[in-house]
């Protein structure tokens, strides 16, 4: 898939140079060139998967391609976005091809990006090229966003230890306080880790190779050992975990990162509810899919919140979640890791009753299992 991506990315570069090349050409004779270009140009614009357009000298819009019309480019045959209609004068007035990046507004109120080339055939017609790079950009962004996000949190544990392994120099001779202190390093020093760990986890699940060596997995095994690991905690909590799983229902996976998602499911569900409350999970198959729902009766989440609760390092209350120790990216791995098995994970809740949370993926028939045995 990601080869044939590349493959349409590289030929549609090699089309829009060889189109630029010909618009641009200056030997041979001027007549002879043009006949070409302009033969070679109408039936460029038919195929190209980016946006092209041939405004002629009236500045109307003589031939275009079905991504120029879908992006908008066009009114009443003429140019519909000002910026492209400057292009076109700049081209016509000095004769030289435009290389440009626009940032351009949508009838929507967001915004879009567009690489533009523009040329100037022997005719007096003007050709553009428009490459749409919002995703570009959109990565671009979210990887300027996760880095800061990162450097934030990262810089929290790491100046605490800092200071506390500096205070634990001066306070040698104080038993007390080097105890208090050493709790306190060991406790950024674990948050730290996990962190870390969160980290390595998601750029694992990433990677779109989770599933190459993925097994049929028994989901009450994963409940029983997600449930194990989150024993402490809530015990800690005086909260007790209720579990309705059968013994029949399977997914294809990776073990490890399913046990992950539904132990950061539980880990949230204790974390924000109040002691001796009940956090239940269930189990359910519907047609062809196995439903996991992780249930609390905590304080649950406003509706304003909700969209974003699965972005990395959004936290509904921050106070609360760097008390408990918790690193920001528990939700949003969980919604990669079901999203890389082919599933997906949603949301229910209501302020003051809590919330639920559904990880919903693909089924595996047992009787498949057996077969390949």
């Amino acid at each position: 898939m990601v080869l044939a991506v590349l493959g349409a990315t590289v030929a549609s570069g090699v089309v829009v140079a060889l189109f630029t090349w010909l618009l641009t050409r200056r030997a041979m004779s001027s007549r002879m060139v043009d006949s070409n270009v302009l033969e070679v140009g109408e039936k460029l614009i038919d195929v190209l998967a980016t946006a092209g357009l041939v405004i002629d000298h009236s500045n109307s819009v003589v031939r275009y391609s079905a991504s120029a019309t879908a992006m908008g480019l066009i009114r009443n045959r003429g140019l519909a976005v000002p910026e492209l209609r400057a292009i076109v004068d700049e081209v016509r007035r000095s004769g030289e091809p435009v290389y440009q990046e626009l940032e351009l507004a949508r009838k929507s109120g967001d915004y879009y990006w567009v690489d533009v080339r523009a040329a100037l055939a022997g005719n007096g017609n003007v050709v553009l090229l428009l490459e749409d790079n919002t995703e570009g950009h959109r990565l671009d962004d979210a990887r300027r966003d996760f880095i800061a996000n990162i450097s934030h949190e990262l810089k929290t544990p790491i100046g605490a230890i800092g200071l506390l392994a500096e205070a634990l120099v001066g306070a040698t001779d104080d038993p007390e306080t080097v105890r208090k202190f050493s709790k306190n390093l060991l406790k950024e020093s674990r948050r730290l880790a996990d962190l870390v760990q969160d980290i390595i986890q998601l750029s694992r699940v990433q990677s779109n190779e989770v599933l190459r060596k993925a097994t049929p997995v028994r989901i009450s095994d994963i409940i029983a050992e997600a449930t194990e690991r989150c024993a402490i905690l809530a015990e800690s909590q005086s909260i007790s975990i209720t579990v309705e799983c059968p013994e029949s229902e399977y997914v294809v996976g990776d073990s490890e990162l399913l046990i992950v998602a539904v132990k950061n499911l539980i880990d949230n569900a204790i974390q924000y509810s109040e002691p001796k409350k009940r956090v239940g999970i269930g189990v359910k198959a519907a047609d062809n899919s196995v439903q996991i729902a992780v249930a609390d009766a905590g304080m649950g989440i406003p509706q304003d919140e909700q969209a974003r609760i699965f972005e990395r390092f959004y936290r509904v209350d921050a106070s609360r979640s760097r008390q408990t120790g918790g690193t920001g990216l528990g939700l949003s791995l969980v919604k990669h890791i079901a999203l890389s098995h082919g599933g997906e994970v949603t949301l229910f809740s209501q302020v003051g009753i809590g919330s639920t949370f559904t990880i919903r993926l693909p089924r595996f028939d047992p009787a498949q299992l057996e077969a390949l045995s």
